[in-house]
């Protein structure tokens, strides 16, 4: 007994000796592969347009950094509106109340949003002052698109999605990514309608960028701010002397840093903190 005692006592020592340590919290500028620090990346973002905010949506940290980095922002640059995928366009809200009344009297979602997971962002807009307003679609419009196509299509989001088309290998790589999110499980003829409700929110987010005054700063998942097939081939379509600057919020992983070609290919930055630890969705 005592000898098997001993083993696993070597053997959980020889792994922890030996495991590699995961690198810390940083921001990588994706132009250059160098490692910037937060003031840094604000210093460039105030010199933008429009700011492209990135998450992963159950990662409470990722939401705590935006809103400590959108505060920052705040101080030089005065004129500044946040539009949230979180809300649905047209909706402003208002702080009077607790905070998250104040969300739900806007139509946000707590339970789909997982709350409290967004609150740090939340709380520092409000804090900040920072007007905060919604750009998605309704969910049942964004349905109606994803099950009947074209035809479902509000004209003024038509009309920007045919002036901003995607490449055929951005269609690719959107396609590919739907599929991993549902889990290898979605139906390959569902693709264009899934693809095209996606887009559909990316116009309606972009619409609702340009009804503000300022800069205009976007929080919303990682793939809608994405330059390969995002918000950013609107923004290059329809408004290409706009200066964007869009940072995407990734979770460590041990393959990461050979994927920086790859994500140079979708944000400017990169903000990696630790991963979240949740249950594999696919199970």
């Amino acid at each position: 007994m005592w000898q098997r005692a001993v083993f696993f006592s070597w053997l959980w020592m020889s792994l922890f000796i030996t495991a590699p340590a995961m690198a810390a919290e940083r921001i990588i500028n994706l132009a250059n592969g160098q490692t910037v620090s937060t003031a840094e990346l604000a210093a460039d973002l105030a010199q933008q347009d429009v700011l492209l905010l990135g998450e992963v949506h159950d990662n409470a940290l990722h939401h705590q950094r935006r809103g400590e980095l959108l505060k920052q922002l705040k101080q030089n640059t005065p004129m500044l509106h946040v539009v949230a995928e979180h809300l649905q366009s047209g909706q402003t809200v208002q702080w009077n109340g607790s905070l998250l009344a104040d969300l739900e009297h806007a139509g946000f979602n707590a339970k789909s949003w997982q709350w409290p997971a967004h609150e740090g962002l939340f709380a520092a807009i409000r804090d900040a002052g920072i007007s905060l307003t919604g750009g998605n679609l309704a969910p049942e419009q964004a349905r109606s698109i994803a099950r009947q196509g074209a035809s479902a299509l509000p004209a003024p989001l038509a009309s920007i999605l045919q002036q901003a088309p995607l490449s055929p290998s951005a269609v690719a790589t959107l396609n590919q990514d739907l599929l991993d999110g549902h889990c290898g499980q979605l139906p390959t003829q569902h693709l264009p309608a899934m693809l095209l409700a996606q887009r559909a929110r990316d116009a309606a987010m972009f619409t609702a960028l340009q009804a503000g005054s300022g800069m205009a700063v976007l929080v919303a998942g990682n793939n809608h701010v994405r330059r390969d097939y995002g918000i950013p081939v609107i923004y290059q379509s329809l408004l290409p002397g706009q200066h964007l600057r869009v940072v995407g919020f990734v979770e460590e992983n041990p393959e990461l840093m050979t994927q920086l070609d790859s994500l140079r290919r979708q944000y400017d930055y990169v903000w990696i903190t630790p991963a979240q630890d949740r249950p594999d969705p696919c199970q």
